[in-house]
């Protein structure tokens, strides 16, 4: 029996369990020939969800086990350039029937892919990270920035030309507004006039009807 006390920490090497040696990593699986020749059957088992115009030319055939293997496709699909089609086939021990495991879509080494995604810590501008903080702490964000010098901006005085000017714009625009008043006064008076003249008119000619009768 092995002595349970010695001292294993200075043992160099694994350590394999006693029941045997360790197992030799299993051999490169081969492209089964059969399978290999299924590429119509991978093709239309494709056609499940995709249109026959979006797969494009077969680009090759990949071992993934003893009798399994997967067809991968070009895509033509538009927004999916260099992704490719797959469909993986396998079969049993001497037997000819084959059977469509799974189908999908894979990125390819040119596919357009997404951005990597980067932590909210590493996106986020200090500004925004001592405000959330605060906010968090029950603390008044605003005083938080400003105590860490992000106070208000500053806002940038007009030049003296520009401060000058605007009054006079000011005082040109009333001036317009009040001759504008002024013309419409003096137009309203001139029809209540019009007016009056047109009553008083009307009279006189009742009147003279009355006196010939």
């Amino acid at each position: 029996m092995p002595n349970v006390d010695e001292d294993t920490s200075t043992m160099t090497g694994p350590v394999h369990p006693t029941f045997g040696p360790p197992r030799t990593p299993a051999r490169k699986p081969r492209v089964d020939a059969v399978l290999a020749e299924s590429t119509d059957l991978a093709q239309s088992a494709l056609m499940d969800f995709a249109d026959e115009m979006e797969i494009g030319d077969h680009i090759g055939v990949t071992a993934d086990d003893e009798r399994l293997v997967t067809h991968r496709f070009a895509s033509r699909v538009r927004g999916y350039r260099g992704w490719e089609f797959f469909a993986t086939l396998a079969r049993a021990p001497r037997s000819k029937v084959i059977t469509v495991c799974e189908t999908g879509m894979l990125p390819g080494d040119e596919a357009m892919l997404a951005p990597a995604w980067v932590p909210w810590m590493d996106r986020a501008s200090e500004e925004e990270r001592i405000r959330l903080d605060a906010i968090a702490a029950g603390e008044d964000p605003a005083k938080a920035l400003e105590a860490a010098g992000y106070g208000a901006p500053e806002t940038e005085e007009a030049p003296a030309e520009q401060q000058q000017q605007a009054p006079e714009d000011e005082q040109g625009e009333k001036s317009k507004q009040a001759r504008r008043d002024a013309k419409r006064r003096r137009a309203k008076k001139k029809a209540a006039s019009q007016k009056k003249n047109k009553k008083s008119g009307g009279n006189k000619v009742s009147k003279a009807s009355k006196s010939k009768k």
